[in-house]
């Protein structure tokens, strides 16, 4: 239940549009990542209700802790990295008790406890106090103190508040499962060939199996001609039937041993397990002569693809790592797993979210 305490008025501010109110959610929902998500939240409700600090606390999962992880306004300098122990003042109520929170005058409210509460160089005289949750559970909160034309919040703009909040913790929801699904997923979405994730992981241990028993391995390099020439003549929708084509056909023609992936616009990779040199070759000779006669009739494209051949067995295998798409998954796969010293207030909270939704926790 929300907590409003000290009877007040609605507000004599301007009814907000609800053009404008519509923009904002539209704007919130462009968020690439958590951090951007936070700074348009924050943003966006200092614009709409012009308080003198605007902030985002970051809840501990281990010690139910409070930190004021992005701040916005005037008095900010003290602020930053700030602890609220856990219960302790306004904020630590509003973590534990879950419930949002409105104090129209703080020297009239008991809940405001000013030795706790309290802001250096700043008297706090009205706040709003809403958590910030997914899936019931507070995991921080935004924390609005005064207006700056003096007057109080009013009960209008706390459930605009409200509302604002529950757009933003709906929008990383789900960009947190989308981001769960992109990794749980093996193929490319358009060819339905594999995407460079697997094919490098399958690529890795496909390599350590050819230096240990001495077999032979080979890869094909695909790149389609002209590709971006293609897009301008005939269309995005052309462009894409030639990569359906050209996916189809090297799934068709190769064994179900082999993997074929898409790893790049219009670059493709071909792994053939326990193939030398020469059957490879043989491979690449007999895709151009499928080329020839079937990708005009089944596209409407004229297109031709370059193909590149590179083969090792045993020992030699590893030199397939310096082939340079190689060596750029290799780079891409790197980065993705490798995490930050310090991470971000978004990447903090992220991992939050991300441990409560897949825990099992509620």
């Amino acid at each position: 239940m929300d907590q409003i305490k000290d009877g007040f008025t609605e507000s004599d501010a301007e009814t907000l549009n609800p053009t404008r109110f519509f923009d904002i959610i539209k704007e919130l929902s462009l968020a690439k990542n958590p951090d951007d998500l936070l700074d348009r939240l924050l943003k966006k409700a200092s614009g709409l209700f012009d308080p003198e600090v605007a902030a985002f606390l970051l809840k501990d999962p281990a010690s139910g802790d409070l930190r004021y992880a992005l701040v916005y306004g005037d008095e900010t300098s003290n602020l930053k990295d700030r602890l609220v122990r856990k219960g302790e003042g306004v904020c630590g109520l509003v973590a534990e008790t879950n419930q949002n929170l409105i104090i129209v005058d703080c020297a009239k409210d008991p809940r405001f406890n000013p030795d706790v509460d309290r802001i250096p160089g700043l008297e706090t005289r009205s706040l709003m106090a809403v958590p910030f949750r997914i899936e019931r559970i507070a995991h921080g909160l935004i924390y609005l103190i005064n207006k700056r034309n003096n007057l109080a919040f009013s009960l209008e703009e706390f459930k605009l508040l409200m509302s604002l909040i529950a757009f933003a913790e709906l929008t990383l929801e789900r960009m947190i499962l989308l981001k769960q699904i992109r990794e749980l997923e093996n193929f490319d979405r358009l060819t339905q060939a594999y995407n460079p994730k697997t094919f490098f992981e399958y690529f890795e241990r496909e390599v350590a199996r050819s230096e240990r028993y001495g077999s032979d391995l080979s890869m094909l390099k695909l790149d389609i001609d002209y590709f971006e020439k293609i897009i301008q003549t005939f269309g995005q929708d052309a462009a894409e039937r030639v990569l359906l084509n050209l996916s189809f056909i090297l799934k068709k023609m190769t064994r179900k041993v082999d993997l074929v992936a898409r790893v790049g616009e219009c670059e493709f990779l071909v792994l053939l397990s326990n193939t030398p040199h020469s059957g490879a070759q043989r491979v690449r000779e007999r895709l151009q002569k499928i080329l020839e006669n079937q990708n005009l009739r089944a596209t409407g494209i004229p297109y031709t693809v370059s193909v590149e051949v590179y083969s090792g067995s045993g020992e030699s295998a590893v030199n397939l790592y310096k082939v340079p798409k190689i060596i750029t998954l290799s780079n891409q796969v790197s980065k993705k797993s490798r995490k930050r010293k310090y991470p971000t207030v978004g990447e903090e909270l992220e991992e939050a979210v991300a441990g409560s939704l897949f825990s099992g926790q509620k």
